[in-house]
């Protein structure tokens, strides 16, 4: 798919249409499961993982942009 999102580590993302602001920590796979899992944390508390989603669900997933600052 030509839209694929190229995650990185450190980088600033977020479920499409919604406002909880995820960080990505990387992939985890757990003893016994063949599958791949992307963990994300809420920038509020980037070590602590918040959501697990599989390689298919990333799709749904959006770089998160943050909006310029408004000079004061």
């Amino acid at each position: 798919m030509g839209n694929e999102l190229k995650l990185v580590i450190g980088g600033r993302y977020n479920w499409r249409h919604q406002p909880e602001r995820l960080v990505y920590m990387g992939t985890y796979n757990y003893p016994g499961d063949l599958r791949t899992w992307h963990q994300f944390a809420k920038i509020e508390t980037p070590t602590v993982v918040w959501s697990e989603v599989l390689t298919s669900d990333l799709s749904s997933f959006e770089e998160t942009v943050d909006l310029p600052k408004e000079s004061v």
